[in-house]
């Protein structure tokens, strides 16, 4: 299934999805949330998906929040930018999804275009690509979780510093921060993002969603409290079918 500006691809157990306004460099809409957030609940839902790929079209990976929202400017589904359910309150949904999910950056990627990256649990970049948290310089505050999820991934001061000061980075300075895991040939984005999709898609999904859960928890607990969650999780994964 397609959606406006968004483009669904399955291959085998992995589903890829484009954001399709390549006139905009993938700039980011309402509409783009919307139909965003109802992708990925069917592709996180899908029992036949392992791993969702998400990317853009033709030169871009997401320029941001398109100009005319900014403005007001209301599209066809009349919500004005913020009021749609991926930015209002999907991020931790987003987050939970039981299956492996990756961001392949082929292109620029600024603000919630980069943001909506952070609640992925992998992000690989074309060399070269340009990353932008130009927040404080629009004027408006980042949104997606990135304030908890962003320190936790490159540092408190380093978050502070990209935000404030920093604003723009190459994907080789993203890899240097921790914000990107991999940096690869342009050529060769999609296939390593395929080739880490087919390998998480090879292990029982039952695993994948509980070391998901177990991660996403155990970065906020204790040593003994991650510990005592751990065993529970085990407990419940060895009570399920081996294929499950």
């Amino acid at each position: 299934m397609n959606y406006g500006t968004v483009l669904t691809e399955q291959l085998g157990p992995v589903v890829i999805l484009t954001l399709n306004r390549p006139e905009r460099l993938n700039a980011y809409t309402p509409e783009m949330g919307e139909d965003l957030a109802s992708a990925l609940r069917q592709a996180g839902s899908d029992h036949r998906v392992r791993a969702i790929i998400l990317t853009g079209a033709g030169r871009g990976f997401c320029a941001g929040a398109d100009r005319d929202c900014f403005a007001g400017v209301r599209g066809p589904s009349g919500l004005a930018l913020g009021e749609e359910e991926f930015v209002r309150d999907f991020a931790v949904e987003l987050g939970a999804i039981p299956k492996l999910t990756i961001a392949a950056l082929n292109g620029p990627a600024a603000g919630i275009g980069v943001t909506m990256t952070l609640c992925l649990d992998i992000r690989i970049a074309a060399a070269g690509v340009l990353l932008k948290l130009n927040f404080a310089a629009l004027g408006i505050t980042p949104g997606l979780g990135s304030t908890s999820l962003l320190p936790r991934l490159i540092g408190m001061g380093r978050a502070k510093k990209l935000l404030l000061c920093d604003q723009q980075l190459t994907a080789e300075g993203a890899l240097g921060l921790g914000l990107v895991e991999e940096v690869v040939a342009a050529d060769q984005l999609m296939p390593r993002a395929m080739a880490l999709a087919q390998a998480a898609a090879q292990c029982p999904p039952a695993a994948i969603a509980a070391i998901k859960a177990m991660l996403g928890e155990g970065a906020t607990l204790g040593m003994s409290d991650a510990v005592a969650n751990e065993a529970r999780h085990a407990a419940e994964l060895n009570r399920k079918p081996r294929g499950g």
